[in-house]
């Protein structure tokens, strides 16, 4: 059965605004495929959370344990030492439509986490959509 890791934002869509998802997502959210999240998500969203660009009905932490993560649905794929030396070592730079290497730390911790468990990564992020060194699928 394949797996999926869902990126920061795709998680978020799914939680917050399942309707902006494609129905093809929206399916393999639904079933019983396992989806993953790498831990570097929760961070992006408390950021986003304290921020005020987001907004929860309770305390993050507390949301995190009773809606964002529900227990057998969803796999939290910690930052191991493999995935971070994986992570700074890429094989092909991330460049962005400008030519700039994108450099977002996170983003390169998700990639890895995908490359390291051989999971597709769910994303609308057209940086790792472009990129050749993970399996991606489009969110959007």
């Amino acid at each position: 059965m394949p797996g999926y890791l869902l990126d920061t934002c795709a998680w978020i869509d799914a939680l917050l605004a399942p309707e902006k998802l494609r129905q093809s997502v929206r399916k393999i959210i639904a079933s019983k495929t396992p989806l993953h999240l790498c831990s570097v998500s929760l961070i992006e969203f408390a950021r986003k959370e304290v921020r005020g660009d987001i907004s929860i009905s309770m305390p993050c932490a507390e949301w995190f344990e009773r809606i964002a993560l529900p227990k057998g649905k969803i796999i939290l794929l910690d930052v191991s030492p493999p995935i971070a030396v994986d992570a700074t070592r890429l094989p092909q730079p991330f460049v962005n439509r400008q030519g700039n290497v994108h450099k977002d730390p996170m983003d390169l911790i998700i990639v890895a986490t995908a490359r390291h468990h051989d999971l597709t990564l769910l994303t609308s992020d057209q940086v790792l959509l472009d990129y050749p060194g993970v399996r991606t699928a489009n969110t959007r």
